[in-house]
């Protein structure tokens, strides 16, 4: 079949029916004709409002726009992306082509197709920015702060450059958006960006990493250059931000590595700043570190630790020990106080201390809470079924979790399961506690009145509350416990500050109608003073330790705990067992480290402990850190005898508690026998020439031995 084509009306239908711009431009560059589509795009009524296409281009796309229709006019086709201004003075995104206009065999100008492609390209953007952007601080994410990191590696080491990389948590963060509401908590997080940028060079790239953590990248300079800008940023944050009508404050935690000291890519980077950060944490937060290698053994205890927290529960590794609270006349067990431990499978048992922290940082403190309210209602009914004294169960609870709106609802459904009697459950809050949103505090304070669970103030005169504000809380605070801290110093002569304190703190309390319960007795003198200011109950290692369920049931069947001066040490081992023995009458300061951990490694920092009896199998030392028995972690001690640097190298096989928050350690020593030959012999000679004259040849201490931990 055969078309009669009338060129005119086929170029007419092609050129006004088109959905783009559509145009015609002579050789010289006149615009002679346009589409429809071309005046409802860039807003021209008529064609004499512009005559050439160069006065739609913005500058920097001129020439370019020159070069291609040259190209065009000698006969090849050209497709690029530009711009094009409309008539209001925005920009239009323009991918335009441009062909050859052919008449009679001959090129008489251009036909340009321009597409708008703007949403396109808005659209795009939008995508690029969402994957490489922090939506509400408007900073790169972790993904963009990674590439950044990876290119200015590739520069550092061209150029023979350092680069820093700087990893801040805010402190207490978590709590604030917790207690006052996720949209404050936005808020707060923009102004800290913000300020971020304001004392930060231009030249430095500041991320948001996720949650309350930022990164920063610093390229090109020196060491103390990394100093001096965390000093700078911990006193830029230090300053308050107003908020919703709050004046919030808030602190930072900073870890520094640098390049190629610290590593060599961006992930080992990242991590060993990381490890930074939980130094900086470790050594009480609102201050920065510079990774080392030799992390010290705590900090790496704890970095250990907080990757394995969220499993805890999973894998059945929480438990509840039981101290007994006892009254100081009769010494009949009154109550108790559940405190949860974590055997962990590596460090063994570990303290609240020590993983709580953790916990609240990273949001497991929920789950946890839970399981320990619950774990501790059980037990107390199996108990009270098992026909042994009811007693009231106390259990403790961050200030966060005091605040949550689901706390009631949740003892509810606990007492509801375990079928146990509220009066049978104490909730012990910290002074933080009512000190934040009072408003709140009071409301939930009130819920369990009306449930019948009472309330203890925990650690109090740690804290900053007045007695003005304890005035305020009576009726809705029930008992009082007096924080260790002014019960260590207590003496029977009352010439401390400590015993007007204490005595001016029970009477205060009882007028307010609370009991008064006493932490940390330890000594008959205590109990003595305060059982002449009638406080109401003991609690502290006079009477016991906090012991696992098994030991405190056994406890409570007895009913009464009957104090002794001295407790009984743990049964000496044989000396078959151990070879001669000597015991030291001023312990030995050594530095201890791990070296091995599961047959793997480990490069750690030191730390003091005092070596209390030496043989030749094994050693007693004391520390302030708690280490597991577990014969896969080895130790290495290092002192000097005699002036000699000697060394012990094992394991721990058995671990006591003399004082709270002290750990006395067995070391068996795993060595070979050259060396245990050499041990031998140094011993031995000391043994025989121990002297005063010999104590400058040796690290001994003239300090008591239980101060020398003392970091106050």
């Amino acid at each position: 079949m055969e078309y009669n084509f009338d060129s005119h009306t086929f170029y007419q239908s092609l050129f006004e029916f088109n959905p783009d711009i559509v145009y015609f431009v002579d050789a010289s560059g006149r615009l002679e004709r346009m589409n429809d589509v071309f005046f409802q795009k860039l807003g021209f009524n008529n064609n004499y409002e512009i005559s050439s296409i160069d006065s739609l281009l913005p500058l920097n796309y001129d020439q370019m726009h020159k070069e291609a229709f040259h190209k065009v006019l000698s006969g090849t086709p050209q497709n690029m992306n530009m711009k094009f201004i409309h008539k209001m003075g925005h920009l239009l995104d323009i991918n335009l082509t441009m062909i050859p206009a052919y008449l009679d065999g001959a090129i008489q100008g251009v036909f340009g197709i321009a597409k708008d492609v703007t949403d396109h390209m808005k659209a795009l953007q939008l995508n690029t920015y969402l994957a490489n952007y922090d939506p509400l601080t408007g900073l790169p994410n972790r993904k963009l702060f990674q590439e950044k990191l990876e290119q200015a590696i590739i520069v550092g080491n061209t150029l023979n450059r350092k680069v820093a990389v700087m990893y801040l948590d805010l402190d207490r963060f978590k709590y604030i958006n917790d207690t006052l509401g996720h949209t404050l908590g936005d808020n707060l997080l923009i102004q800290i960006a913000t300020r971020l940028k304001q004392c930060l060079s231009e030249n430095a790239i500041i991320a948001r990493l996720g949650g309350d953590e930022f990164g920063i990248l610093l390229t090109d300079f020196y060491t103390h250059q990394a100093e001096e800008r965390s000093k700078k940023i911990i006193e830029s944050l230090d300053k308050p931000f107003l908020v919703e009508n709050y004046n919030l404050f808030i602190t930072t935690s900073i870890g520094i590595s640098i390049y190629p000291n610290d590593g060599e890519n961006p992930l080992t980077l990242m991590k060993n700043a990381d490890s930074a950060l939980y130094k900086a944490k470790e050594l009480g937060k609102n201050n920065f570190q510079v990774y080392s290698s030799s992390l010290n053994a705590q900090t790496f205890k704890i970095f250990s630790l907080e990757s394995s927290l969220r499993h805890a529960i999973e894998r059945e590794q929480l438990e509840l020990y039981y101290q007994p609270k006892v009254c100081p006349k009769t010494f009949e067990i009154v109550g108790a106080e559940a405190l949860i431990r974590w055997n962990h499978p590596e460090w063994g048992l570990v303290s609240p201390d020590e993983f709580i922290p953790l916990a609240e940082e990273t949001g497991f403190i929920v789950e946890i809470g839970d399981w320990v309210k619950r774990t501790a209602c059980i037990q107390m009914k199996l108990w009270q079924e098992s026909d042994l004294p009811k007693i009231p169960i106390s259990v403790n609870l961050s200030a966060n979790r005091f605040l949550e709106k689901s706390l009631i609802s949740n003892v509810k459904q606990i007492l509801e399961e375990t079928k146990l009697e509220s009066k049978y459950l104490e909730i012990e809050i910290t002074e933080s506690s009512i000190l934040e949103n009072e408003k709140v505090v009071f409301s939930v304070l009130e819920e369990l009145k009306l449930l019948g669970i009472k309330v203890a103030l925990d650690d109090f005169g740690t804290g900053y509350s007045s007695l003005s504000t304890l005035k305020r809380f009576k009726g809705l605070i029930d008992i009082l416990k007096i924080d260790r801290t002014f019960i260590h110093d207590l003496t029977s002569f009352e010439t401390d500050d400590s015993n007007f304190i204490t005595n001016t703190i029970i009477q205060l309390a009882q007028q307010l109608d609370m009991e008064v319960v006493a932490e940390g007795v330890e000594t008959t003198d205590q109990l003595k003073v305060l059982n002449n200011y009638n406080c109401n109950s003991i609690q502290g290692y006079l009477f016991s330790k906090p012991v696992p369920a098994t030991k405190f049931e056994k406890l409570l069947s007895k009913g009464k705990l009957i104090p002794e001066e001295m407790k009984t040490k743990e049964e000496k081992l044989t000396n078959n067992a151990k070879g001669f023995e000597i015991i030291l009458e001023n312990p030995l300061k050594a530095t201890m480290t791990l070296t091995q951990i599961r047959g793997n490694k480990v490069e750690l920092g030191t730390i003091d402990v005092l070596i209390e009896e030496a043989c030749t199998k094994r050693l007693t030392f004391l520390s302030d850190i708690k280490l597991a028995v577990n014969h896969a972690i080895i130790l290495k001690l290092k002192t000097k005898i005699l002036n000699k640097n000697v060394k012990f190298i094992g394991s721990i096989v058995s671990i006591a508690e003399p004082k709270p928050h002290l750990y006395q350690y067995v070391l068996e020593y795993k060595m070979d026998e050259t060396e245990l030959v050499n041990i031998t012999k140094t011993l031995d000679e000391f043994g025989t020439l121990q002297k005063p004259s010999l104590l400058s040849q040796c690290n001994f201490i003239q300090v008591d031995r239980y101060a020398f931990f003392n970091k106050d």
